[in-house]
């Protein structure tokens, strides 16, 4: 009898370890991404973008300046929209880090978890190419993103690309009124496994499709709005068609370099080719320093954010140089001073008809005091 409990216990384990192992079908499994929060109008979605936590990282003048940054944000929420309005979600869009250490790393998500609580918001984190570059594991750089308790993100062992797939349905009771798609795209890749050279990442097609499959769930009418890293292949082609084409889209703020798209059409994203006709609204990224360039584009507002401090580089706006993007840039923005391009991004779900409100955030810091301008889209 003990024997026949001991086989029965040991098969039991390994059959448990063996469905702990199996890779699961994404779309038979599509409740696994979701998470909820409650929503109201006036929803407001701060993206920081590319922040670099890294080995030369200062984290308490970093911490200085992201308290900078989230002050200043929530004070505008409240001064713009009324008592009691606040940050309700923050976007971190890929590269919190590069090559940074676990000190960097448990410090980072230690300092979202006391904001999040100082704020009342939660915090989603998508993964970019450089947060793969640290002196750590990547898997455990995953399970430290996993622990935080006001953190939204998903890493399941399914057969779809990436680490950082899944949306936050913004619901009134059952019926959702937003979804807010997040999207791993990537680190850079090798075309062949004995290239030294790396092309930049795309979203794959199946991540469209699990996305379309998320978008059914709750319905057709529902409005989204979608956060990635990289920017695809839609960013160089409405460029394009604006300064080669004529095209008059709607169009503002800075592109100073390119957007790092990968160049090669086997690689090229369908996501926001396929994603307008479903109620895509806007889609938001960072990757790119010194490019927070918006551009309306067949009926989808795409953007980069603001990156996010002063960590690596990022782009020095002089009024008086006179290259032509640059001065593109300052014409829309109408700031007629010296001023980094450093800062943050707001995004403000004004109703659940798809209206909403994007501002831009330039934060300085200056001895003679910071230097702070809002410019609305």
């Amino acid at each position: 009898m003990k024997s026949k409990s001991l086989i029965m216990l040991f098969s039991t384990a390994v059959l448990t370890l063996t469905s702990c192992g199996q890779v699961k079908n994404y779309a038979d499994h599509l409740e696994d991404y979701v998470y909820t929060m409650q929503y109201h109008n006036n929803f407001n979605i701060l993206q920081l973008t590319d922040i670099h936590w890294n080995y030369n990282t200062s984290t308490k003048a970093s911490r200085t300046y992201l308290d900078k940054v989230l002050k200043q944000a929530n004070d505008h929420i409240v001064a713009t929209q009324g008592a009691g309005a606040k940050i309700d979600l923050v976007e971190l869009t890929g590269d919190q880090f590069m090559l940074a250490n676990a000190y960097h790393v448990e410090s980072f998500v230690s300092y979202f978890e006391e904001q999040a609580e100082n704020y009342g918001f939660k915090y989603a984190i998508i993964w970019g190419n450089h947060d793969h570059h640290g002196l750590y594991n990547p898997n455990w750089l995953s399970q430290k993103f996993k622990s935080g308790k006001h953190a939204i993100y998903s890493d399941e062992n399914d057969n779809l690309y990436g680490r950082s797939n899944f949306v936050i349905d913004l619901v009134d009771g059952n019926n959702a009124k937003w979804q807010i798609a997040n999207l791993d795209s990537g680190a850079s890749f090798s075309e062949t496994a004995i290239s030294p050279f790396r092309d930049y990442d795309y979203i794959r097609p199946e991540q469209t499709q699990w996305w379309l499959l998320q978008h059914n769930r709750v319905g057709d009418a529902v409005p989204a709005i979608a956060y990635y890293h990289i920017p695809q292949d839609e960013n160089l082609k409405a460029w394009n068609a604006i300064h080669n084409d004529g095209a008059t889209n709607k169009h503002k703020f800075f592109k100073l370099e390119e957007f790092a798209d990968n160049g090669n059409e086997k690689y090229q994203s369908d996501f926001i080719d396929v994603a307008k006709d479903h109620n895509l609204k806007a889609a938001f990224m960072g990757h790119a320093h010194n490019v927070d360039w918006t551009v309306e584009y067949e009926g989808v507002v795409i953007g980069l954010g603001v990156k996010t401090g002063p960590e690596l580089y990022f782009a020095h706006i002089d009024v008086n140089d006179q290259d032509p993007a640059l001065q593109e840039g300052l014409a829309s923005v109408g700031i007629n001073e010296n001023f980094d391009l450093i800062g943050a991004s707001l995004v403000t779900l004004k109703d659940d008809a798809g209206t909403f409100d994007l501002e831009h955030l330039y934060l300085n810091e200056r001895t003679s005091g910071d230097f702070v301008r809002w410019v609305k889209w």
